[in-house]
């Protein structure tokens, strides 16, 4: 491994260990009812960090190159999380403090960074790869070469989002744009679409298995328009219950391509629990946001939604291809094992299991106990992935 390499190792190690402690975070501040804050930790503490870490390590070698300079990851870290602090430290606090500003030019900064770094890396290589899709030659090759495509268009999505958070908090009058609609971008254009983009890529060369073609282009293509429309129009109908459509086309169908590589393979590597269990939670909050986007779900059901996604499609999928990556076993430590890994996905599934159940029946003491079995399962998690790069 070159020194780039082993540098951005570390860096996606660091991204990964701070996103678990603001997981833990996100959730502890819902046992304490500080839901905003809970929102707010998990998007730009939890799910945005790690798929930047994930991103600097993945992407430059998806396309064969490496990254211009692995410092950039530890500057964009930086930035990141000092930010992070200051929006939690707003959003918490009571004197009048400009923090939320100072911590989203932060944030924003940072995320300069990372766009930067990776359009220089694989920026060439990605819009070389439209017009080979577009002309068709290579058919075998399509499929892979749509998946990259989708790269530019989710950090495309990651910039439309930091644009949309700046409007919110700097003195400029461009229409009412909201939090939940930065989320969307956010959550839906950046790290899902890279999900399915990159996940395309590792289930085939994880697991040998072939994946059906039309499925693979109607998940990534209804997958980059949903965000456009949710996020753009939201509760404006009719568009917004056609991004409700795509986006429930779209994962659907990586839940579908995920089932399918757990039936076809006999590879049975640890991981593969998280990643099915996340496309399942995730299928089921589409099901039920898209319900309540038709006029024919229950009041609870956004509540549902945005739990299966921030406690259950989220972490046990980032949680899956982690201990791809990272594989807990060898007993090179207390724990480090498969049945430990295996452990700590089943605990992550079953307290999103009742967390949801509790937020859906409205029974407190339900809810409260997912989310105790989600803080253990987080912090087994983080146990086992940090002492696995501490012995790296």
């Amino acid at each position: 491994m070159n020194n780039g390499s082993a540098g951005l190792r570390t860096w996606t190690q660091r991204f990964t260990v701070a996103s678990v402690g603001s997981f833990v975070s996100s959730l502890l501040a819902l046992l304490g009812e500080a839901n905003e804050a809970a929102v707010l930790i998990g998007v730009f503490g939890f799910i945005c960090p790690m798929v930047f870490g994930m991103a600097y390590l993945l992407l430059p070698s998806y396309v064969g190159e490496t990254l211009v300079d692995q410092r950039l990851a530890g500057i964009h870290f930086v930035l990141a999380y000092v930010g992070v602090i200051l929006l939690v430290a707003d959003q918490l606090g009571t004197e009048e403090i400009p923090l939320k500003l100072l911590g989203v030019t932060l944030w924003a900064i940072g995320t300069l960074v990372f766009v930067g770094s990776l359009l220089a890396t694989v920026g060439p290589t990605a819009v070389g790869t439209v017009a080979e899709t577009l002309r068709g030659s290579g058919r075998s090759q399509r499929s892979t070469r749509l998946a990259t495509t989708m790269i530019p268009v989710a950090v495309g999505y990651l910039l439309i989002g930091t644009i949309a958070l700046l409007t919110i908090v700097a003195p400029l009058q461009i229409g009412a744009i909201t939090v939940a609609q930065v989320v969307h971008y956010y959550l839906i254009g950046f790290a899902t679409l890279l999900i399915y983009a990159l996940g395309t890529r590792l289930l085939t060369a994880f697991f040998h298995v072939s994946l059906p073609r039309p499925v693979v282009w109607a998940m990534l293509i209804t997958g980059a328009i949903a965000p456009a429309f949710l996020g753009t129009f939201l509760w404006i109908d009719p568009w917004f219950q056609v991004g409700g459509v795509f986006a429930t086309l779209s994962m659907l169908g990586y839940a579908g391509i995920v089932l399918l590589v757990v039936l076809k393979t006999d590879r049975r590597r640890v991981g593969v629990s998280g990643i099915a269990l996340g496309a399942i939670a995730g299928g089921a909050a589409v099901v039920s946001a898209v319900l309540v986007v038709f006029g024919v779900g229950q009041p609870t059901s956004i509540a549902v939604h945005r739990t299966l996604i921030l406690a259950g499609f989220f972490p046990l999928t980032i949680v899956g291809y982690a201990y791809l990556f990272f594989p807990i076993t060898g007993d090179q430590f207390t724990g480090a094992n498969a049945r430990s890994a295996r452990t700590t996905i089943g605990v992550l599934g079953v307290g999103v299991a009742i967390q949801s159940v509790g937020v859906a029946s409205q029974y407190e003491l339900v809810r409260v106990i997912g989310l105790l079995g989600s803080i253990a399962g987080t912090i087994g998690c983080g146990y086992l992935l940090g002492r696995r790069f501490l012995n790296d």
